[in-house]
């Protein structure tokens, strides 16, 4: 499930930055007349396309109805993204709640081993070398259990982060705030990278 969700963040951060270009390409500027340059430059190739042109506010018919479409088509992709990687953070909550219910299973169950043989100082050596034996096994458990709890919180706070940057989405976003969504997104605070190594060190 981690692995699936890594590969959509991904696929995410692809369509995200798509739709920024596509958004930025769309609202392009006007040419600036102002400058010296740029309107000598235009005077010496006034021609009937370009006087169309700037008449459009420097815009193309064609390229503005694509960058519709683009715009469309990213922010419809970054929607389908977040509708996967909820079923998947809501399957590794699953996975994350059953592994600590065996884990507190085994632990009650060792416990009361524990109290039995605590009332009993007559049993065999044997006996004791295998409840000693028995502690490695559970104390792993217990660390698996918990960082399986620490990795599902902290894609669950890195799904939520996703989530309202895609609803934040519009025509109108500013252009700072695009660029922080993308570095947000890149960055994903939320996620500390040596306990997702110490989780994959877990199930290798």
């Amino acid at each position: 499930r981690v692995t699936q969700y890594e590969e959509l963040v991904d696929a995410g951060k692809m369509f995200l930055v798509k739709f920024r270009q596509e958004l930025e390409h769309f609202r392009r500027p006007m040419i600036p007349m102002e400058s010296g340059a740029v309107s000598q430059l235009v005077k010496s190739n006034y021609t009937d396309r370009l006087k169309s042109y700037l008449e459009a506010g420097c815009h193309l018919q064609h390229q503005s109805i694509q960058n519709i479409n683009q715009l469309q088509s990213c922010e419809e992709k970054l929607e389908d993204h977040i509708n996967k990687a909820k079923v998947l953070i809501e399957e590794l909550e699953c996975l994350a709640e059953d592994v600590y219910s065996t884990t507190l299973i085994a632990s009650l169950s060792i416990l009361e081993a524990s109290d039995c043989s605590d009332g009993d100082n007559n049993l065999p050596a044997d006996c004791c070398e295998d409840e000693g034996q028995s502690v490695d096994p559970l104390d792993s458990a217990v660390s698996y259990s918990s960082v399986m709890i620490l990795v599902h919180n902290m894609l669950k706070l890195d799904y939520s982060m996703q989530e309202k940057i895609v609803k934040a989405l519009s025509l109108k976003t500013p252009s700072s705030e695009l660029d922080g969504y993308c570095l947000m997104w890149d960055l994903r605070p939320y996620v500390d990278d040596n306990v997702m190594q110490l989780a994959w060190k877990f199930i290798s």
